[in-house]
């Protein structure tokens, strides 16, 4: 399969039990190129995925792990502690290298640092393929002018437009409940906070600024 058709799934470090419904949604990606950072992964191993390779300061993994993940041939792309980014931010660039179709990052939300959590979504920003956030019940996605975003909803999941960097101009929704036609929403207002999908498609684009949209699935 050509570089340009492969997804990319990113595992960080976050805590993250797997799912039946996260299992689901990565078992829809077809031989996903696989990259872990650090501890990001045993998370990779649980899920099932050997990863095609490991970068960071291998700080938060043990050494037994990365010599049985040696003899597997997988190869460690090692930093030094002192860097000017993090490892997540290290693995997404290095997945970005084989130009990807699409990315999955896994493992980047939750945990006990809300520093990291904010940053992981802030990463959306420089990524330029479709990427979306996964955890147990949460996905998350940037909108940007020119590509809306569409989806099945599943049963009972919390749809949120927060607008980021800046206001977002003349956004449309279909299929959610409280729908919008045209309107802004505005920086650092919760407007679009807690919206519910009401049909079997829904959609969201922005003319101008960017928006992010989130769902929250109550049952893992």
């Amino acid at each position: 399969m050509p570089a340009a058709q492969l997804a990319a799934i990113v595992f960080a470090a976050a805590p993250l039990a797997p799912s039946a419904r996260l299992r689901t949604r990565l078992g829809e990606l077809d031989r996903p190129y696989v990259v872990a950072a650090d501890r990001g992964a045993i998370t990779a191993l649980t899920f099932g995925y050997l990863p095609d390779v490991v970068v960071g300061d291998l700080d938060s993994i043990d050494a037994t792990t990365v010599d049985e993940l040696r003899k597997r041939g997988v190869p460690i792309e090692a930093h030094p502690r002192d860097k000017d980014a993090t490892d997540g931010q290290l693995a997404i660039q290095r997945a970005l290298r084989i130009r990807p179709a699409r990315l999955v990052l896994v493992g980047f939300l939750g945990g006990p640092r809300l520093d990291q959590a904010l940053a992981n979504v802030l990463l959306l920003v420089g990524v330029d393929p479709p990427a979306v956030l996964l955890d147990e019940q949460n996905e998350c996605v940037l909108v940007r002018p020119g590509a809306g975003h569409a989806w099945r909803p599943e049963r009972n999941e919390v749809v949120s437009l927060l607008p980021w960097h800046g206001d977002a101009e003349h956004v449309l929704t279909q299929g959610l409940r409280w729908s919008l036609t045209g309107e802004t929403l505005h920086f650092g207002d919760t407007r679009g906070v807690s919206n519910e999908a009401v049909a079997d498609e829904a959609s969201v684009s922005v003319k101008r600024g960017l928006l992010l949209v989130t769902r929250h699935f109550p049952s893992p």
